[in-house]
């Protein structure tokens, strides 16, 4: 049996909803990832979502404040600018999460190695897409392959860990191992 876990469930129903089944399949690649392989995780990538939403919230914080402290007539000026500045940062964060994100749940470093996943489900597809990124003494290289979720899932909706170990090993060989002959 796997060194992971034996049991990772869905609660019922879960198996058809992509999402759901996206985001276990995550979590046991990442736990795959820090346990099996000691990579190191890092949330630079997270910490800086949090700075953008932080900052949001501080301009809508201050013009809540402002105006209660100086009601409306006397607040409009801060008030708008407040409201265009929380807009604009939110409007950041999306072009954030689309462009540098990029559906990434996993960065992490092993020896000075970098390495990253992020994955994809279509629309209207049941095709999972992984992709992997290292960067090993300078060079950077991408790993990428599709498979259906039901690859993973057994009968019942469960998450088999085995075989997500199987393909961990695989994604990890095609990053790390190949560079190192």
């Amino acid at each position: 049996s796997s060194g992971i876990n034996a049991e990772w469930p869905l609660r019922p129903g879960e198996k058809y909803d992509k999402v759901a089944v996206k985001n276990g399949i995550d979590d046991l690649l990442r736990k795959t990832f820090t346990t099996k392989y000691s990579v190191t995780e890092t949330f630079k990538t997270r910490d800086t979502r949090l700075l953008i939403c932080f900052i949001a919230c501080v301009f809508s914080g201050f013009g809540c404040l402002y105006d209660f402290l100086h009601p409306f007539p006397e607040s409009k000026l801060i008030l708008a600018l407040c409201s265009l500045s929380y807009f604009t940062i939110t409007g950041l964060l999306y072009v954030w999460e689309w462009f540098v994100e990029k559906g990434t749940f996993f960065e992490g470093h092993l020896n000075g190695n970098k390495v990253k996943l992020s994955s994809y489900i279509p629309r209207y597809s049941g095709d999972y897409t992984i992709s992997g990124e290292s960067e090993v003494d300078g060079t950077t290289s991408e790993v990428k392959y599709t498979k259906c979720i039901s690859t993973w899932l057994d009968e019942s909706g469960k998450i088999l860990p085995d075989i997500i170990e199987k393909e961990t090993e695989q994604l990890y060989q095609s990053m790390f191992k190949s560079k190192a002959q």
